[in-house]
Formats: structure tokens, sequence, C-alpha cells
């Protein structure tokens, strides 16, 4: 798992948002791990199948929340990097740079709402 996501979702008081992270979490470890080998083997394609249909159905209620997060990063992406990776319905994953683009600004944006959704002592909430 993403080390930041993790410390964030340690002070996170909502498990759909949680759960929502950790089914991104698996499915963009699964696509770069494709992505890195350079190709899927049954097993692991089963598995990018299953981690994407998942990731894709928690999405829906976090996608407007997550739209300002993406929109303001330094270099924002033209759409939601989370519709750009999930578009990609196959594990041919291999070179598809805009996928592999696409990553970081929906990791970024993930992590920034589970910061502003954070519930912990320090921040008063």
């Amino acid at each position: 798992m993403n080390p930041v996501t993790r410390r964030l979702l340690e002070d996170i008081d909502d498990p759909d948002l949680a759960d929502f992270a950790l089914a991104w979490d698996a499915y963009e470890e699964c696509a770069v791990g494709i992505f890195r080998a350079g190709a899927a083997l049954p097993d692991e394609a089963r598995r990018f199948e299953a981690l994407r249909l998942a990731a894709a159905q928690g999405l829906d209620p976090w996608e407007v929340p997550l739209e300002p997060h993406w929109k303001t990063l330094e270099r924002p992406p033209q759409e939601s990097p989370f519709r750009t990776v999930l578009a990609v319905e196959r594990p041919d994953v291999a070179g598809n740079w805009p996928m592999m683009r696409a990553l970081p600004a929906a990791r970024e944006a993930l992590n920034l709402l589970l910061l502003a959704r954070a519930v912990s002592p320090d921040r008063g909430a």
C-alpha cells in the first residue's frame, strides 16, 4: 500500500471512503505491476479485472468530492485521472503511458481528499 495513503487512512472515520481508497490502491498496485512486467498472466488478468470493477464501483460517490483536488494540482489533467485510468478495461497496460501518467494525479487527489476528511485530535475535528 502507498505509505502516504496508509498514514492518512489512520485518521479517516468514514468506512466508505476508506474502502474506496483501499480498492483504488489495490487496483493501482496491480496495474503498475502488470505495466512493469510487460504483460499479465491469466491470474493477474483476472485480478486486474476484478480490482478495476471494484475501483470503478467505489468511485461513483467520490467522483464529485475528488474533482476539486485533481483540478487544483500543479499540473491538472484535462479530465478525471480516475476515469482515464478506469477507461483501460483490459490488462494490456504495458506501454499505456496515458494511464501511467494519470495514476500520480489520481493518487495525489485521493490523498488530498483523505487529508481534507481526516478526523484527528491535532486538527480539532
